[in-house]
């Protein structure tokens, strides 16, 4: 995000934060959440409702009517209020804006989670099906692809997720199907898996090895990723074999790469060159 989305989205952060540390709103925290998911379906489906809300010319009282005449009643007031301050923020494009929405939505059900005690296991369930993503590329097509409709791939998550996960994970991965606005689907799990990481004040580290690793194994390399980040790191371990030995280590665009077969190519290219 450029400077000026950049300034809004840590007025969204600071409005989230001040709105879990009121305790009389945690009652509403889900549904408000479930209620600015459809202010986005209504934003995604009507571009000039969506060009309304972005443009910058339009003052915020005519903004505002229209997000009240449609939704007010219908969501908390919660929701539309926080959905009220991303519309009328400054964003340096649409798109901007709407990833926004989506994380202020998110924030909002994470939230609920976590003063049930249970974002843990939404934090988990979500990097689960991005590690399943990642295994299947049918899955992955069907997900991402533009030609397969909105219903189907909505079908597909609640036939993966029904019964099995958390209900805010559910909700989350259903949305993510229907709403994927360019992205590919496991990249766009991924970033709901990272929000839902910095809302445990955690950052996620990506650790690929040939080899699950040992409990003990994943303490240490926890410990010291977090000695570097000077936060918390959440280790999440994906076996691949084909990394012959040693690991890589992800934390957001960071990559530590100590793999065997990286080495090895490394060796080739020098020999070749």
């Amino acid at each position: 995000m450029l400077g000026t989305s950049r300034t809004s989205l840590q007025q969204l952060h600071e409005r989230l934060d001040a709105i879990y540390s009121d305790e009389t709103l945690r009652p509403f925290l889900a549904d408000s959440g479930t209620g600015v998911l459809s202010v986005i379906d209504a934003a995604d489906r009507e571009r000039a409702l969506k060009a309304l809300w972005a443009d910058t010319s339009t003052p915020d009282s005519v903004k505002n009517g229209v997000l009240t005449q449609l939704f007010g009643g219908r969501i908390p007031d919660l929701g539309l209020e926080l959905a009220a301050q991303v519309i009328d923020s400054r964003w340096s494009n649409p798109g901007d804006m709407m990833d926004a929405l989506e994380e202020g939505a998110a924030g909002l059900l994470f939230m609920a989670a976590e003063a049930d005690d249970r974002l843990d296991r939404v934090e988990e369930e979500l990097f689960r099906f991005g590690r399943a993503l990642d295994a299947s590329a049918d899955l992955q097509m069907a997900l991402s692809n533009p030609a397969t409709s909105t219903e189907v791939k909505t079908g597909i998550v609640q036939d993966l997720t029904d019964g099995k996960a958390d209900p805010i994970t559910e909700e989350v991965l259903v949305y993510l199907a229907g709403h994927l606005r360019g992205r590919r689907m496991p990249a766009a799990v991924a970033q709901l898996s990272d929000l839902a990481a910095v809302r445990r004040g955690r950052v996620v580290a990506i650790v690929t090895s040939a080899i699950p690793l040992t409990d003990d194994q994943k303490s240490r390399l926890a410990a010291a990723l977090s000695r570097i980040q000077g936060k918390q790191v959440l280790v999440n371990v994906t076996v691949d074999p084909s990394v012959v030995g040693g690991i890589q280590v992800r934390v957001d665009d960071e990559v530590i790469d100590g793999t065997l077969a990286t080495r090895i190519e490394q060796a080739r290219r020098r020999l070749t060159s």
